[in-house]
């Protein structure tokens, strides 16, 4: 067999070589690419599982209040006191909290002061008034019961139009009957409104981490 013969089968086995390596390269390809794809997956789905439990644990209710009617409601946090914590210590604690917040978004936070006989606790929210904030004895830790006390703040200051929870809870203070046409000029951060001393015993979380309690036809600074 002369040597030019055998070129084709050289040739048949260069390009049998080449394909292997082809096929070997496309393999590894796809096992980097399911491997990294695989991943990004668990990453996302991680992710979305995280964003769900913070929209679960920031979700708004529309809840009803008796006598008032139906408002938003979102639960901001939940504080236990430490033991041996006196109620005036602890609204001192969680009063910076609650003026943060209302610094930062303009609403009024509240929440119903509550004891088990030993600890005090409170679960903060809002519902989206600048002037009112309905402290309610459902949103209350298990095990506690209301302790005879409220606690928020004040929200926005300035020159504003209440919100909607503004003219459901308080729309019959506005003058004219019109509430709808009501301009607000402003509130006193420090200081309890009629609203407020109506609606019994509280504290009033103010500026500068100040906090005021007025109840059975007092007030005081908290110190």
């Amino acid at each position: 067999m002369s040597p030019n013969s055998r070129l084709p089968n050289k040739a048949r086995a260069s390009d049998l070589a080449r394909m292997a390596i082809c096929l070997a390269l496309i393999f590894i390809t796809a096992t980097i690419t399911f491997i990294v794809f695989r991943e990004f997956l668990k990453d996302a789905s991680d992710s979305g599982l995280e964003r769900r439990k913070e929209v679960a644990a920031d979700d708004v209710q529309r809840v009803r209040i008796p006598g008032m009617g139906v408002v938003d409601y979102q639960r901001l946090f939940e504080v236990v006191s430490e033991p041996g914590e006196s109620l005036d210590a602890f609204v001192l604690r969680i009063g910076p909290r609650l003026r943060a917040y209302s610094d930062a978004m303009g609403f009024e936070a509240c929440g119903v002061l509550a004891t088990d006989g030993e600890r005090f606790s409170v679960v903060v929210g809002t519902n989206f008034g600048y002037m009112a904030c309905v402290s309610s004895s459902q949103f209350v830790l298990e095990g506690f019961r209301h302790a005879g006390a409220t606690i928020h703040s004040h929200g926005k200051q300035g020159r504003f139009h209440p919100t909607k929870t503004d003219l459901l809870l308080m729309g019959e203070t506005f003058a004219g009957g019109r509430p709808s046409l009501a301009v607000v000029h402003g509130q006193a951060l420090n200081a309890f409104s009629d609203a407020d001393r109506r609606s019994g015993a509280g504290y009033l979380a103010g500026e500068d981490g100040r906090v005021f309690f007025q109840g059975n036809g007092t007030t005081r600074e908290v110190e």
